[in-house]
């Protein structure tokens, strides 16, 4: 009997584990199982699935000596492990009430009830210990090994005659704790499994991509205006991903493709809701002579505003596209925006005439922004996810540094770029950076002229080096209530003295960042400027003074130098 007994609760650990998997190829479910933080209703749909689940255990128990033999205990504790508190809650109170009513004259009825909320109680009160657990799978035995016990105690109480609870304890106690402990740590092990299999998805997914993108990237450079590289940027995706069709668009008209003709105009009607929606678009797509297929249009954002649309179109498949197709096409659309915004920001640039931009422009050096591509370029090959975050963070460097109107802008502003800069410069030092920093609290009061910090930041990572591996920079920030203080300093050897006579000379531009920036300074403030450099065998130091509240016309040429 015992053999018999043993067989049947491993087929319902079977069925259970079966149903498991289907219920988590269902794309809602698997979606609210990986997040991190459970909402109320996100619990309570949980714990009902479950609550599901524990029922379905009663109908598929084994009558066994006036009892129902099952494998509750897996499903109405999981609740609790994976969906939070309130879903095992849920599920214990659904399994319990039903298990009492599915047979109130049975005389483990009422005790086997209680203890299978009880189940799901255990599971909401060890959510938060679980989540923690370095061994897993141990605890989870532990775990069952306990609710098993739990619920003896509550059938040699309640249940009579206690002969009879006797004997069917002696008979059932080890197989259920033998079997649910298997069960159960299969149920979890393949719901982990899910989830790393879906991380894996994703990260190969983001590779993936970042190789894509950083094949077009020269072709992105000039941004949207120059339609013979962006031809030449759907045939490398094309060339890359030889399943997908591909198409760029701007809002008006086709601009390139790559394995399809299309016309300039009109627009596919999913490229127009995609720039109508500015959200992923997919529908099934028909051209003459193609199988059927389905296209995912991604918007192009620049400034949050929608100025194209990258089309791919990949094969019909039982869900009308692959969810990794379109993964992969949402994450290139984001790293294509952000290249070809550093295109247009490019463009813009070189259109506009006005003598404030030229002066910013001249702060840009060229060796940085190749450096910063040849660091990215070697990190989608090591750290793919590091290379997105850089590549982002160099489009927002570009485009403030490159799109600043403003006479002024707070200190806040400034510091977001310096940070930007920094971040560039870390990727490509591999932690020899060492930056300390000493700001005021409120860093809305000064308001000064842009990218006046990031080139003296630059000069000291650039010289202010012990060694290769060793940069260390201090920046110093005070206010009182009239003016604001600036230190910027570096442990590297020192200027040479020849080097500091140049510095000096406010006709001598050979030294252009601190140069310029000195320049740009007295213009504004003229005498109520003070600008000093330090410099000694042990570092460099760059003061600056000047009032929190600039002119509202700059000085007057009286005051300039």
């Amino acid at each position: 009997m015992k053999d018999s007994l043993f067989f049947y609760l491993l087929l319902n650990i079977g069925l259970l584990l079966l149903v498991a998997v289907l219920l988590a190829e269902m794309r809602p479910l698997r979606e609210m199982l990986r997040q991190r933080v459970r909402s109320v209703p996100n619990q309570l749909l949980l714990g009902l699935i479950f609550g599901l689940l524990s029922i379905s255990g009663t109908y598929t128990g084994l009558d066994f000596q006036g009892a129902v033999v099952n494998t509750r205990v897996v499903s109405t504790m999981a609740a609790g492990l994976v969906g939070g508190p309130l879903s095992g809650v849920v599920a214990g109170l659904l399994g319990g009430a039903h298990r009492y009513l599915y047979n109130p004259e049975g005389f483990t009825s009422l005790a086997c009830g209680i203890g299978t909320f009880l189940f799901g109680v255990q599971g909401s009160v060890c959510y938060r210990w679980f989540s923690r657990r370095k061994w897993r799978y141990p605890a989870l035995v532990g775990l069952v090994l306990a609710a098993e016990t739990i619920q003896c105690v509550i059938i040699l109480l309640l249940a009579k005659p206690f002969s009879a609870a006797v004997e069917l304890e002696r008979a059932i106690l080890i197989p259920k704790m033998l079997v649910n402990s298997v069960g159960m740590v299969g149920f979890m092990w393949m719901l982990d499994r899910l989830n790393r299999g879906r991380t894996i998805e994703l990260a190969e997914q983001q590779a993936l991509a970042l190789l894509t993108a950083q094949k077009c990237l020269p072709y992105l450079r000039e941004g949207m205006s120059d339609r013979q590289a962006l031809q030449k940027a759907a045939d490398t995706v094309r060339e890359t991903l030889p399943d997908f069709r591909v198409a760029i668009t701007d809002r008006e008209r086709v601009l390139a493709s790559s394995g399809m003709e299309l016309a300039e105009e009109p627009l596919p009607a999913v490229v127009r809701a995609a720039i109508e929606t500015g959200q992923r678009v997919v529908r099934a797509y028909a051209q003459p002579g193609k199988a059927e297929s389905a296209a995912v249009a991604c918007p192009l954002i620049w400034e949050e505003r929608v100025v194209g649309v990258l089309m791919l179109v990949a094969p019909m498949g039982p869900n009308l596209v692959l969810e990794a197709d379109i993964r992969t096409a949402e994450g290139l659309a984001q790293l294509f925006s952000a290249m070809l915004e550093l295109g247009e920001l490019q463009h813009q640039v070189e259109l506009r005439q006005q003598a404030e931009l030229r002066a910013l422009q001249s702060q840009i050096n060229p060796h940085f922004l190749f450096n910063a591509l040849n660091t990215i370029s070697a990190l989608c090959l090591t750290d793919p996810d590091r290379a997105r975050e850089t590549i982002l963070v160099l489009a927002r460097y570009f485009r403030q540094t490159l799109s600043i109107n403003e006479p002024f802008v707070t200190l806040e502003q400034e510091l977001a770029n310096v940070d930007n800069y920094l971040f560039l410069t870390e990727a490509r030092f591999e932690g020899a950076l060492h930056v300390e920093k000493e700001l005021p609290g409120d860093l809305h009061a000064l308001r000064l002229p842009p990218l006046i910090l990031q080139p003296i930041v630059e000069n000291a990572v650039r010289h202010g080096g012990t060694a290769v591996d060793d940069r260390r920079i201090r920046l110093e920030i005070r206010q009182d209530g009239q003016r604001a203080y600036i230190r910027v300093s570096d442990q590297g050897k020192g200027f040479p003295p020849q080097v500091l006579e140049k510095l000096e000379d406010p006709n001598d531009p050979t030294y252009s960042g601190l140069f310029n920036v000195r320049k740009r300074l007295r213009s504004i403030y003229g005498s109520q400027c003070v600008f000093s450099i330090q410099s000694t065998p042990k570092g460099s130091t760059v003061s600056i003074s000047i009032p929190l509240t600039p002119p509202e016309h700059g000085a007057s040429p009286a005051e300039k130098e």
